[in-house]
């Protein structure tokens, strides 16, 4: 099997050894043999959580003819939540559910389902699976009830509101000419309403805010990180997604660990374009100038660490002048006109609209008199240790000085502390550099013991 120079297979290769898995599992199944050992196989989540949702689906179907029904089902809902708009993969868990008569089960996921498999099709899978059955008729009251769907969405709308509180007068609306490939946003000059939030949800319009309040002040404050040109290139080269990944793991991690390191707490978003959005929440309006200086010197801690991203810190104005309204940003979980994308907040598993806007009450403003502001200024060699890593450095002082003063080696270090595989490339690197060091054997089993498939005998042969 031919391989890159690093040493690493290349997609096509990847694939072809998947297929291959794939189709000797189904032979194995389908002729009866070693039945133990395919479920044992296709039991191993490290396995079928590396795989496409179109082969994960192939992967629940296989467990279901190998008899591991709940592995079936584990293995659908995992696709429903991370790749909904696979419509087929909906259809598969909404099939077997039935077949097994999981009511309960099978209504959830069906009010789940609406939004991506078509309202039509919706609505004829929901009369023919439940019309006739009183228990099922009872669950759907539950789950479909519109009084209190109704009652559940005006809540999430009015908690919307209070977080994403921006300019009190106006907002703005999207536009884009994807002809042209450009997209921008006209002002809105009234007051932003529930009905528009729920037009937005939708995905009938697309709103933004103007942080800047008429004062000065913001409740709401932003990172935006994209990723830059040359990195959105298609067919990207392996190389080039190893780096976007390591670097994104790098950015949420340092990025979340500086913040609370200065009394604040993000709320990571993927902007549905080419990027991500940090959001920063308050139970008071802060001055512009104050949290601009703290964000600002969040990103010159990590700017020069990142080759992929770039970012920028909203509002870029300490204070109105002129007619402006100042920086806008796209309010969260509505679609961008350009690129057709919803965007979604990245700690909730769910990627369905009403299992996001639940997250909304997970999500706690900042008291800004917890906000160490005067970190702004301060001496730009300072390096911010949150309290939770100092005992993290203090056991393992060679990683955290790696990870400081390399980035490359920081951003390989805190992928694999995040239990992200690594590639032979970055694993390489990781034991050709600590694996001179005195204490390579302890630091690292520490690092590789954070990932799933850590084999301790393997670390000690390769060592």
């Amino acid at each position: 099997m031919k391989k890159q120079a690093d040493g690493t297979k290349t997609d096509s290769q990847s694939s072809l050894d998947f297929n291959l898995l794939l189709d000797r599992l189904e032979q194995a199944i389908f002729e009866g043999k070693d039945q133990k050992g395919c479920r044992r196989i296709l039991g191993q989540e490290c396995v079928w959580k590396k795989l496409g949702a179109e082969r994960q689906i192939k992967w629940a179907r296989l467990a279901q003819m190998a008899g591991d029904i709940e592995l079936a089902l584990e293995i659908l809902d995992h696709v429903n939540k991370h790749t909904p708009e696979l419509e087929n993969a909906w259809k598969e868990h909404i099939e077997l559910l039935s077949i097994l008569d999981r009511k309960k089960e099978l209504v959830q996921v069906l009010a789940r389902a609406k939004e991506y498999i078509g309202e039509e099709y919706h609505n004829y899978l929901k009369d023919a699976l439940i019309s006739q059955d009183s228990q099922l008729v009872m669950e759907r009251e539950k789950v479909f009830s519109p009084f209190d769907n109704l009652k559940e969405r005006q809540a999430a709308i009015r908690k919307f509101l209070d977080l994403f509180s921006g300019r009190e007068d106006r907002f703005a609306r999207q536009w884009a000419d994807r002809s042209e490939g450009k997209q921008g946003y006209v002002p809105v000059n009234r007051p932003i309403s529930e009905n528009d939030v729920e037009e937005h949800l939708s995905g009938r319009k697309t709103y933004g805010i103007y942080l800047l309040r008429s004062d000065s002040t913001v409740l709401v404050a932003v990172i935006d990180v994209d990723i830059v040109p040359e990195y959105r290139k298609t067919p990207l080269k392996s190389s080039d997604r190893d780096t976007i990944r390591r670097e994104r793991s790098y950015l949420f991690r340092r990025t979340s660990e500086l913040s609370q390191e200065l009394g604040l707490s993000p709320v990571i978003e993927f902007s549905g374009a080419k990027g991500y959005h940090f959001w920063y929440f308050f139970e008071s309006a802060v001055p512009a100038g104050s949290i601009r200086g703290v964000l600002e010197r969040i990103k010159r801690e990590i700017a020069n660490d990142l080759s992929a991203f770039h970012i920028e810190v909203f509002p870029k104005q300490d204070k109105l002048s002129g007619k402006g309204f100042g920086n806008l940003v796209k309010l969260p979980l509505g679609i961008h006109r350009l690129t057709g994308k919803r965007s979604y907040f990245i700690g909730c598993d769910e990627r369905n609209t009403e299992a996001q806007l639940r997250y909304l009450y997970k999500i706690k403003k900042t008291n800004p008199e917890n906000v160490s502001f005067w970190d702004a200024d301060a001496e730009e060699s300072r390096i911010l240790v949150h309290p939770r890593m100092k005992r993290w450095a203090e056991d393992y002082p060679e990683l955290m000085t790696l990870q400081v003063s390399c980035p490359p080696m920081g951003q390989i270090i805190a992928s694999i502390r995040d239990g992200n595989p690594l590639s032979v490339r970055e694993e390489k690197v990781l034991y050709q550099t600590i694996g001179f060091l005195p204490r390579a054997r302890t630091l690292l089993h520490h690092l590789f013991s954070s990932s799933s498939d850590y084999n301790p005998h393997m670390v000690d042969y390769k060592l």
